[in-house]
């Protein structure tokens, strides 16, 4: 079974650019960030689709979930309830972050 959304790459090279997708109705959610970049992705989710808030993810490489990154890497996590996440380039040195997003039926890893 395909996922219910894939979308991606969506460059980030400024504060505050991000990649947002509606994950209603979905239970899991994934984040792949790659690329060559020197600031900090916040993973977030918003319920009325104005007010966002930190999510926490976790890596594919650890069991420590966390609501940002500063590397590379995919973060996994629970989405059920949400109406939206997204990734958001909260603050911004250097270089490029190339950001995907992808949704799934079954629940992320928490």
């Amino acid at each position: 079974m395909s996922a219910p959304f894939q979308i991606g790459p969506r460059v980030l090279n400024a504060a505050d650019e991000a990649i947002a997708h509606s994950v209603r109705g979905l239970a899991g959610v994934a984040v792949q960030l790659s690329g060559t970049f020197v600031g900090t992705v916040t993973f977030e989710g918003t319920i009325d689709g104005a007010n966002w808030t930190a999510l926490n993810l976790v890596p594919s490489n650890s069991a420590t979930a966390a609501s940002t990154a500063t590397t590379t890497g995919i973060w996994m996590g629970n989405c059920a309830g949400l109406d939206a996440v997204r990734a958001r380039l909260s603050a911004y040195t250097s270089g490029s972050v190339n950001a995907y997003l992808q949704g799934t039926l079954g629940a992320g890893r928490y």
